[in-house]
């Protein structure tokens, strides 16, 4: 038995084949690990990255280039046949279920600031956590003049800072009943004030404390905590409706979908190695359960047989949260998506990861013996766990496979348009 077998087994009882991510325990099944978990289990998963993810070395030197067919259409049909043999895995783990390659190509419309704040606003219940959270952040941003992103970020780093002595004040003397999550928030959005943001904002954050539950909770419906949850995730949507609106023609760039497929099955090809001496020293394949959004095991994770294939969910990922990026490093230029090059491609890679697309405060919520009432015990910063490793081997094999599309040159035009959900069966 591996000597630290017994991390993976305290990190598989919150996240697994079901409860797939931290923030989905949390927020979809209740069962948020203890703080003190959360930052044990973060420090094994990146232990496992670092053994398990290709690195980034330069083509150069890596001597290690995944052989691609000779031309885009059979790189598509490789790529596609790979999915397809390993698709309902894909699928239990977050690939759309789709007819299609082209279908996955595609910047969803309603990712910008503006279209998520809008949204917000119209669906948020009167005086939820939610409601009070979303005032906030109206509140810091209207103080510091920054994108409602941003401000959430500031917002949801001072309501972490202050959550226990926010619920200790909303306590009602010695009585055992938890304080309300709205009454704790409504608390924290009159606490906001000019003189409070700009002192606070000033000074280098605190780290985040990880606190033992049952150290400051406030108690909820289950609908609120999902609402909550929405209202918080304002702060990856850094994007403006014009850097949506040129991503949704970068998603239809025949070389730029080139690049993105070849990058993700070289992704696969150079970790297939290591995942296989993963699976051996640790005795299952559930070690590489958190490698699953880049790349899944074709026979299931209860099976010694490790076979590799991409997840499509990852072609979603990168549209929604990369070509935004991509697209704003153009705008700077003045340059449109016919004027993309590696350069400017490499740019956006690290500008996404710049602006915050990949971390995530989110709350801590646990079940209650009360039918749909549970608990919020604090924050956490989800920072994915590979974001800066797979940022790194992004920047690398982008651009190198960008510059070396086989297809015919760029053209000097091309359409642009989003791509038609169709019902395809293939590449």
């Amino acid at each position: 038995m591996h000597p630290d077998r017994e991390k993976l087994d305290t990190y598989l009882q919150f996240v697994n084949e079901e409860m797939q991510t931290a923030k989905l325990a949390s927020e979809m099944w209740f069962r948020s690990a203890p703080g003190a978990v959360v930052a044990e289990n973060d420090h094994f998963v990146r232990s496992v990255l670092r053994r398990g993810l290709s690195h980034a070395e330069p083509p150069s030197e890596s001597g290690d280039v995944e052989p691609l067919p000779t031309g885009p259409a059979a790189l598509r049909a490789r790529y596609w046949q790979r999915v397809v043999d390993a698709k309902p895995v894909a699928v239990h783990f977050g690939a759309a279920d789709l007819d299609g390659l082209d279908d996955y190509f595609d910047v969803a419309t309603d990712r910008s600031s503006q279209a998520a704040v809008a949204r917000l606003r119209a669906e948020t219940t009167p005086r939820s956590p939610a409601d009070h959270l979303l005032r906030s952040v109206e509140q810091v941003a209207a103080v510091l003049g920054t994108s409602h992103s941003e401000s959430c970020r500031q917002t949801m780093n001072l309501l972490s800072t202050d959550w226990c002595d926010l619920v200790r004040r909303c306590r009602n003397g010695p009585e055992p009943a938890l304080p309300t999550a709205d009454r704790v928030l409504s608390a924290f959005y009159a606490s906001i004030s000019p003189e409070l943001v700009r002192q606070r904002l000033l000074t280098p954050p605190s780290r985040s404390r990880h606190r033992h539950r049952g150290a400051a909770e406030a108690s909820l419906t289950s609908s609120q905590a999902r609402e909550m949850a929405r209202s918080y995730m304002l702060a990856r949507l850094c994007f403006s409706a014009e850097e949506v609106r040129v991503a949704r023609r970068l998603a239809s760039h025949p070389r730029l979908q080139y690049a993105l497929l070849a990058t993700q099955l070289q992704l696969v090809a150079a970790s297939s190695h290591r995942a296989r001496q993963l699976t051996r020293d640790w005795g299952t394949a559930r070690v590489l359960l958190p490698f699953t959004e880049a790349f899944v095991s074709s026979n299931g994770y209860r099976s010694s047989v490790t076979d590799l294939a991409p997840n499509p969910k990852l072609i979603t990922v990168l549209c929604n949260n990369l070509l935004p990026a991509v697209a704003g490093e153009l705008l700077i230029r003045d340059a449109g998506p016919d004027d993309l090059d590696a350069g400017t491609l490499a740019a956006g890679v690290q500008a996404a990861y710049q602006r915050g697309v990949f971390a995530v405060t989110i709350g801590l919520f646990h079940g209650t013996a009360e039918p749909g009432v549970v608990s919020l015990s604090g924050f956490s910063r989800r920072v994915c766990p590979a974001a800066r490793p797979f940022a790194a081997f992004c920047r690398r094999w982008l651009p190198y496979f960008f510059e070396r599309y086989p297809g015919p040159g760029r053209p000097s035009r091309w359409s642009g348009a989003p791509p038609a959900r169709t019902a395809k069966a293939g590449p």
